[in-house]
């Protein structure tokens, strides 16, 4: 095992490389710090005075050139020679009152073509009058760093402020003729002194930041904020300057395709979530103004969420829901709106409401679009939104991520092809699982939670190859270091770099369609986007249980066959630190180009194009690589050594408990010694090379966290039969519930109705209905075209068929029959219920409708909206915290399509994100144990349904209650003990 001071020793290094070369993404809390990072679209910076002579070429708000994204100001001035050392051009911005303190600390990133520019700063004695302007009071300047990386950004910083002042307080005395009362002394101006020498000099500022302030006057606003005039009790007129359109079923920002990466808004400060390359925030209605004012100063673009919906036309009834949305409106109407959200989860039932809403606030504003995210009824929402968003949170879930694509592909297919389609992607732990663990850690948060950042880039990916023109990241406070989110704001970084690289492919598409395809590896599937600027080829790993806990996720090598690769077009592999051209990989064949890709991690964005003109798409990307490639190795690095803590706390304490997997040691070992590598390149320059190093830092971690998942789900049915089981960081958790269960037994069902036997000695031929069972009931909801039944059914030609042994002579030279040799199987009995005379069956079957002649007419297979036919078991009374078994056996004849949900089986404790989840064919009977603590209200009922079109059957349902057994008596029942080693499923290792 690697010893804790050397661990915590490299991770040390790790933390001082990147903090101390400021691309640490660190969100900070209790302070209030001032920034602004100079995305408005017009400048700020004041001229001032200066001594010598000097003219300004250009005062602008640059895009080429930027230290976070996505502008900087830029000034051009051409200087005469100065004749002394004191030469100064200042350019100053005002800033909210910064009392001096210990603590006060000001700085601001520049970059120029010349040396010698100098950050100052004003200082205000307020109880001292200035002896010149008796009228106002004292003030001096002090300087801080000076710009010596010509080229590059560089921060200027202002620190140790009370010392600096102190140099200056004997001149001050001398000026005033007595000591000088400094009470209260303040900074409320930063100033740049530009004076570069003569001649020309560019020089580019961003990123501000001076603090701690005083909260800024409600009168007189906050530097860089318009002041809006509106007359009370009318929305305002929109003053900021960018603006979004959409156009033939494109989203544009000032007139340009715009691929938007949005992340909803819960605290974490702006100026990170910008480092972290977002360009749009999602805010609820009730934002504070302050997070709103410092929005517009940062230059986001916002999706203000609407906060009612119209009930009914306009009048008397609906008088309270207009002034909210007058209200509403007046409050965002001054900031720059990427689409008015109308809200979230919209069924069809509520597209007139959201349709009157969208009409009302189009009234005020003609030209944004609108978005809502929708549930079902996607057709009908199309028809009228610029933009339909759907979501489905996967992670901890039984839905599998090949399911996820599944689902997400089938609701872009519902929906118009006139309006954007979009998804946010899971980037939080859901209430459910954050409950479970509470529940042994006391809300706390001493250990590591997830989700992994592996599994956010993935669905985000998932979202891209399936079509989305925008995702958006719907992130909680588990952002917060404090809540062990760290690791996945860095692996966001990485990706919203990677996005915004592969954005002229993706808003360039020549078509919709997205085109699958197979690799050698089975859980590596590959998703072919066309364009006119070049196709993207995004292979991905779906490997099973990935929303549990990734594989490694890693192959030595993939090979896939590209069709319609256009000649001279050459592939390309994208990453924030560098492009890399795979010519020699790629080989022409019958059926297109087989492309060979070495050292497959998780997802590997290929680019096919032969844009190689100056200004072409490999241009660009090189060019990103420059200005990028140096924070993206941070990033990763940093990204390394935040999952190695984590992935170090947990394994050490599954190790306390017992709880070994193969080679962990090493494979620690192998992690750090990646990671070395990555801070030796990293130091020399080589940046492409540390961020290759830092990633396959990650992969070992990977394997140590799937074996212990592997290890912990073995004797499981499924992986969600513990609720404890589907995130390795609450393994621990997971291993104290598996030994309370094996210290149990289970005793009769306490379930009623369960085996579905009638009261009568025969079931006639349609069956009976669900209701007479004593408790059991039936629903059914849908807007599809399909009918539906559910009843008890008779069990005949139900039972599973066993094949018949066939002998087996004992060799070639035997002519006549003599003794058989037994099978393996011989004597074994497959397991099966015993199904006495009635069995559970629901079915869903598609409508066909009839053309004029009387045949089936031919129509468009449209997957499923809403179809839900479900059974509901009665509610059994239990001890509240007392462990129960539940289980059924089920049997699906074929698979059920048009869905990605399928057949459904679950309890109310969790619900349906952890249900026994099926969709292909299950011939033969199968039981399916899931293992719950009875809730503090005492009651457990259950729940059967389908989804899809098809057919399934339910038998033997069971709710068991465990009860603890005397020391070493046993039972035949208990699941066996954990093994030593399990092999992880999928994945090649990288020894």
């Amino acid at each position: 095992m690697i010893p804790w001071p050397n661990r915590r020793c490299v991770l040390a290094i790790v933390m001082l490389v990147v903090i101390g070369a400021g691309f640490a993404l660190v969100p900070v809390y209790g302070e209030t710090i001032h920034r602004f990072g100079f995305g408005n679209k017009n400048t700020v910076l004041v001229r001032g005075d200066a001594n010598v002579k000097v003219e300004e070429k250009e005062h602008d708000i640059s895009n080429d050139s930027y230290h976070s994204r996505p502008t900087s100001e830029h000034i051009q001035l051409a200087a005469d020679l100065a004749t002394g050392d004191s030469a100064f051009i200042h350019y100053h911005y005002d800033t909210p009152h910064a009392p001096v303190t210990a603590a006060l600390s000001a700085g601001v990133y520049v970059k120029a073509t010349k040396t010698g520019i100098q950050l100052r700063a004003r200082v205000v004695f307020p109880k001292e009058p200035d002896p010149a302007h008796p009228e106002s009071s004292l003030t001096t300047l002090i300087v801080g760093d000076t710009y010596t990386d010509r080229n590059n950004w560089q921060k200027l910083t202002l620190t140790e402020i009370p010392a600096l002042i102190g140099k200056h307080l004997p001149v001050l005395q001398t000026k005033v003729g007595r000591a000088v009362n400094s009470t209260g002394a303040y900074i409320d101006r930063l100033v740049l002194n530009l004076y570069t020498g003569p001649g020309t000099a560019h020089i580019y500022i961003d990123d501000l930041d001076i603090g701690p302030v005083k909260p800024p006057d409600a009168a007189g606003g906050t530097p860089g904020t318009p002041v809006k005039q509106t007359k009370p009790g009318a929305p305002a007129s929109t003053s900021r300057g960018r603006i979004s359109k959409m156009d033939s079923g494109q989203l544009f920002v000032d007139g340009k395709p715009f691929f938007f990466r949005a992340v909803r808004h819960t605290g974490a400060p702006l100026h990170v979530l910008r480092e972290a390359g977002f360009d749009a925030l999602w805010v609820p209605a009730d934002v504070p103004d302050s997070v709103m004012e410092e929005a517009n100063r940062e230059g986001w673009m916002v999706m203000p969420s609407i906060p009612t919906a119209l009930p009914a036309s306009v009048g008397d009834k609906s008088e309270a829901e207009v002034v909210a949305l007058d209200k509403y409106y007046r409050k965002f109407s001054g900031s720059d709106v990427l689409f008015w959200d109308l809200g979230g989860g919209r069924v069809q039932e509520q597209t007139p409401a959201v349709k009157r809403t969208q009409d009302y606030i189009r009234k005020f504003d003609g030209k944004r679009p609108f978005s809502a995210d929708v549930w079902d009824g996607f057709q009908g929402y199309s028809t009228f939104l610029g933009a339909v968003g759907a979501h489905r949170w996967p992670l901890f879930t039984s839905l599998e991520l090949s399911g996820y694509r599944d689902w997400i592909a089938q609701r872009m297919a519902l929906s118009s092809t006139r309006a954007v389609f979009w998804t946010w992607v899971q980037n939080h732990a859901p209430d459910w699982y954050v409950e479970n663990v509470a529940r042994v850690r006391k809300e706390q948060f001493t250990d590591p939670i997830g989700p992994h950042p592996e599994q956010v880039r993935l669905l985000a990916y998932i979202g891209v190859a399936c079509g989305c023109q925008g995702v958006g990241f719907w992130s909680d406070q588990f952002l917060a270091d404090s809540h062990f989110g760290r690791d996945r704001l860095q692996g966001m970084a990485i990706l919203n770099a990677e996005l915004e690289m592969l954005a002229p492919i993706l808003l360039a598409r020549s078509t919709k369609d997205v085109l699958w395809l197979d690799t050698d590896h089975a859980d590596v599937k590959a998703a072919l986007i066309r364009g006119t600027r070049g196709s993207l080829l995004l292979p991905l790993w779906l490997g099973k249980g990935s929303q549990y806990v990734p594989g490694q996720g890693a192959v030595n090598s993939v090979k896939v066959t590209v069709p319609l690769v256009p000649d001279g077009a050459d592939p390309w592999r994208i990453s924030p630190a560098s492009v890399e051209c795979l010519r020699n990989s790629a080989v022409k064949k019958t059926g297109g180009t087989e492309l060979t890709i070495n050292e497959f991690d998780l997802v590997t964005p290929i680019v096919f194009t032969n844009e190689l003109q100056q200004d072409g798409l490999i241009a660009q990307w090189q060019d990103f690589n420059r200005k990028n490639g140096q924070r993206a190795a941070r990033w990763a690095m940093d990204l390394a050594a935040e999952e190695y803590e984590k992935t170090y706390i947990v394994h050490s304490r599954l190790a306390q408990m017992g709880v070994q997997v193969r080679d962990a040691d090493g494979l620690f070992q192998k992690a750090a010694r990646s990671h070395e590598d990555a801070r030796r390149h990293n130091a020399a320059g080589l940046y492409d090379k540390a961020f290759a190093d830092a990633q396959r830092a990650l992969r070992p971690l990977r394997v140590i966290m799937r074996d212990h998942w592997d290890k912990a789900v073995a004797t499981l049915d499924t992986p969600s039969a513990s609720p404890l089981a589907v995130s390795f960081f609450s393994l621990p958790q997971h291993w104290e519930l598996f030994r309370e269960v094996q210290s149990c037994q289970p005793t009769t069902t306490v379930l009623p109705g369960g085996s579905f036997e009638p009261g009568r000695a025969d079931i006639p031929e349609g069956g009976y209905p669900v209701d007479a069972v004593p408790g059991w009931s039936a629903r059914f909801g849908t807007i599809d075209r399909v009918k539906v039944a559910a009843g008890v059914v008779s069990a005949a030609k139900l039972a599973d068929k066993v094949a018949p042994k066939v002998p087996v002579f004992e060799g070639p030279r035997m002519y006549l029959p003599s003794r058989p040799i037994a099978r393996p199987e011989d004597g074994y009995v497959p397991p099966a219920p015993e199904l006495g005379r009635g069995v559970l069956k629901l079915e869903v079957q598609r409508r066909v409708d009839l053309a004029s002649d009387g045949k089936p007419a031919e129509g468009i297979v449209r997957p499923l909206e809403r179809t839900f036919l479900a059974v509901e078991s009665p509610s059994v009374k239990l001890p509240p915290g007392s462990l129960v078994r539940i289980s059924a056996w089920i049997k699906i004849p074929d698979s059920i399509g048009l869905t990605a949900d399928g057949v459904l089986f679950y309890d109310d404790v969790c619900g349906e994100p952890l249900a026994v989840r099926l969709t292909s064919t299950q011939k033969k009977w199968k039981q399916f144990h899931l293992y719950r603590r009875v809730p503090q209200s005492g009651q457990i009922a259950l729940t059967m349904a389908l989804t899809g079109e098809g057919v399934a059957y339910f038998d033997d349902v069971r709710i068991e209650p465990l009860v603890p057994v005397a020391q070493g008596a046993g039972y035949a029942a208990r699941p066996p003990q954990p093994q030593s080693a399990v092999q992880p499923a999928g994945g090649v290792r990288q020894r």
